[in-house]
């Protein structure tokens, strides 16, 4: 199991993890979940990157996989939280049935 655990640290598994979310999006089309998730996959992968790199100071590292697995749901959340409150604002008033 801790093989397995190691991918966590990897960024290039990030960012396939973020493609694949991103083409179940493509057949869901919802917005709600898998397009949330495939961006804070993109920008864990960042992080992960930018660790790896020494960008970062040593107060904003996450070293065990749950905080990175952790930091990649709460960030999906939040994508998922904005893009419910200024992407769906585009409905109208209109209770026509005939308005497609």
């Amino acid at each position: 199991m801790d093989y397995l655990l190691i991918f966590v640290f990897v960024f290039q598994t990030w960012i396939v993890i973020g493609i694949a979310f991103l083409i179940l999006e493509l057949f869901d089309g919802s917005t709600i979940f898998f397009l949330p998730l495939s961006l804070s996959s993109f920008v864990t992968s960042a992080y992960v990157f930018a660790l790896e790199s020494f960008f970062l100071p040593s107060i904003l590292f996450l070293n065990k996989w749950y905080e990175i697995l952790l930091f990649w749901a709460l960030l999906g959340l939040v994508i998922s939280f904005v893009l419910v409150k200024f992407w769906k604002r585009s409905t109208s008033d209109n209770n026509d049935v005939n308005d497609y």
